[in-house]
């Protein structure tokens, strides 16, 4: 594996020149660069890989598993031999459980793993860990370090960034709605985190309202109009992911409210709004939970099988989306509820992230986040 240092703003700060070099395919996988930029892949023979996740449903998982099979067909296609099963818990944490059970059982060399809770998969983790299953864990954590490694952005300064942004944009005071995801999903709780800490610490904010809402537009759509039926002069609406903005932009205007502020995500629906109505005076602020996760945490684990040495954390940077480059980031090419991301790492960049995260780790720094 390669210990030379890229910089971790490249793949979400390139410029156009990049993104020429790729090629974008429907599902949102770029393919990268030139052949001979291509890193070696391990010499490790045929692979069980497996996917835990709590659900497949909202598209940003159907991304996420786009990106997945890409690389694995990308990997197959150099010569690895991988075997490949998508484990859907449906929303059922004793069926995640039971499921990562079956991959212990039936030995799998890696599960790669997204937590419907933060903690009731911490033993079956461990167990899988203590069994010699290579477990990697990325965007909803577990709690546990019985595993291999975790890769996810900071959650607590994606909620703190958005939140500070909130407060400046309101000048300190105002009224405001606040809208997570599930209770008791870690992605959920850690940016609620950073924002409220954010919104405690300015006394002219108040709270006039909150909601825990899955990540999908159409139950934010119904919960939105209830809270700004409820709260129709409220100054702005914090909002820590992208189909909550977008229903939350839609319902203003359905509702014929004023353009507030809103806080938001790469969700495609909701960046082609904002971009069409920047002319207009709107103004927000997001970031990314970036797909490609899922394959820096697959590449990782096949090291991590090939004995290569390995960081337990790779901290992924979180782009900034403001007014200035929504419309860069928006994309009439990729349908609404897409996760639209204008440049992403390629293999040798994904190997050079995991190279950084591990020399930052043996040298006892702190992974840069931004």
């Amino acid at each position: 594996m390669t210990s030379a240092r890229c910089s971790r703003r490249s793949f979400v700060s390139r410029s156009a020149a990049l993104a020429a070099a790729v090629t974008a395919v429907g599902h949102g996988r770029l393919t990268t660069l030139a052949q001979e930029a291509t890193p070696a892949v391990p010499d490790v023979g045929p692979l069980r890989v497996g996917w835990s996740t709590i659900y497949t449903t909202p598209s940003w998982m159907t991304e996420t598993q786009n990106e997945i099979e890409a690389e694995i067909e990308r990997l197959r296609g150099l010569g690895l031999e991988i075997e490949f099963q998508v484990f859907d818990a449906n929303g059922d944490t004793a069926t995640q459980i039971a499921q990562i059970q079956t991959m212990i059982d039936q030995q799998y060399d890696i599960c790669l793993l997204i937590a419907g809770s933060a903690t009731a998969l911490d033993q079956v983790v461990g167990s899988a860990h203590e069994a010699g299953v290579v477990v990697v864990n990325w965007d909803s954590l577990v709690t546990t370090d019985q595993l291999t490694a975790k890769v996810n952005t900071d959650q607590i300064e994606w909620g703190r960034m958005t939140g500070q942004w909130m407060v400046d944009q309101l000048g300190g005071e105002g009224r405001i709605l606040a809208i997570n995801g599930p209770a008791g999903i870690s992605v959920s709780e850690a940016r609620w985190e950073g924002a409220r800490a954010v919104f405690e610490a300015t006394p002219g904010i108040e709270i006039v309202g909150t909601a825990n809402i899955e990540y999908n537009e159409a139950p934010a759509l119904t919960e939105l109009a209830s809270l700004l039926a409820a709260n129709p002069d409220v100054d702005g609406i914090w909002c820590q992911a992208g189909a909550h903005a977008s229903a939350a932009l839609k319902t203003l205007q359905q509702m014929g409210l004023p353009l507030v502020p809103i806080t938001g995500e790469n969700y495609n629906a909701y960046l082609k709004q904002w971009c069409a109505l920047v002319p207009e005076g709107f103004s927000s602020f997001a970031t990314a939970q970036v797909n490609y996760m899922a394959v820096i945490s697959l590449d990782l684990a096949i090291q991590a099988v090939a004995g290569e040495p390995t960081p337990s954390y790779v901290d992924v940077p979180l782009p900034m989306i403001d007014d200035d480059n929504v419309c860069e980031w928006a994309d009439d090419s990729l349908p609404d509820d897409w996760y639209a991301i204008p440049q992403v790492p390629g293999p040798a960049e994904v190997d050079q992230i995991i190279a950084e995260a591990l020399a930052a780790e043996e040298s006892g720094a702190t992974p840069a986040s931004a």
